[in-house]
């Protein structure tokens, strides 16, 4: 099996992911290698392959490479919220160019919570915590959260006009939650940030 990159080609066996046949060009890259092209289509640096492809790593300033980032901080942040706020009900409510606005349906927004969060954040991110991904039918994701959602706080959606028939559920030690779409490999990919409160709102600003 073969997998190009650039002008060079591997000799692989099936089943290696990207992160490991392209390890010293992901390590030694300058910029923060976040997802990849594979085959024309976005993975995660932890997919494994399983036949003949070309391979575009992706760093933050490539679209879709971003994109996969603010998933990423979303996902940290709303992990952070179910750690000291469990019982929040977090939801995205818009983006706007490089920030996300979020709103708690049943919480007063403060300050005080807003450092809180963003403190553990950064100790999330320090710890550089694997992500892993296990994937759903969109009725197994639902009968899944009604069965937890007593125990499980927060529930992010976004994207709902890419729906697609599988849904992404991800872990992160104890933590899950959904997201459509290719999440980082782990939190340590999530280093710049900023988290605020505006209005009634919390603002995330993904800066880099």
């Amino acid at each position: 099996m073969k997998v190009t990159y650039k002008d060079k080609t591997y000799d692989i066996e099936s089943n290696v992911s990207i992160k490991e046949v392209l390890k010293s060009e992901i390590e030694n890259s300058k910029s923060q290698i976040i997802t990849c092209i594979c085959n024309n289509k976005i993975k995660s640096l932890n997919h494994k392959i399983k036949k003949n492809c070309n391979i575009e790593l992706l760093d933050y300033t490539n679209k879709e490479g971003k994109r996969v980032y603010v998933r990423g901080a979303l996902y940290i942040m709303a992990k952070a919220f179910k750690e000291i706020y469990p019982e929040a009900k977090l939801t995205v409510n818009y983006q706007l160019s490089n920030s996300m606005y979020c709103v708690i349906d049943n919480m007063e927004i403060t300050n005080e919570m807003i450092n809180k969060v963003k403190q553990r954040m950064i100790e999330i991110v320090k710890k550089d915590l694997e992500i892993k991904k296990v994937v759903m039918t969109q009725e197994e994701a639902r009968e899944f959260y009604e069965k937890e959602k007593n125990k499980r706080g927060i529930l992010l959606q976004i994207n709902k006009k890419d729906e697609k028939d599988n849904v992404s559920l991800y872990y992160c030690e104890d933590y899950y939650n959904y997201f459509f779409g290719v999440m980082p490999i782990s939190t340590g990919v999530i280093k710049v940030f900023d988290l605020v409160k505006y209005k009634s709102r919390i603002f995330i600003k993904i800066s880099k």
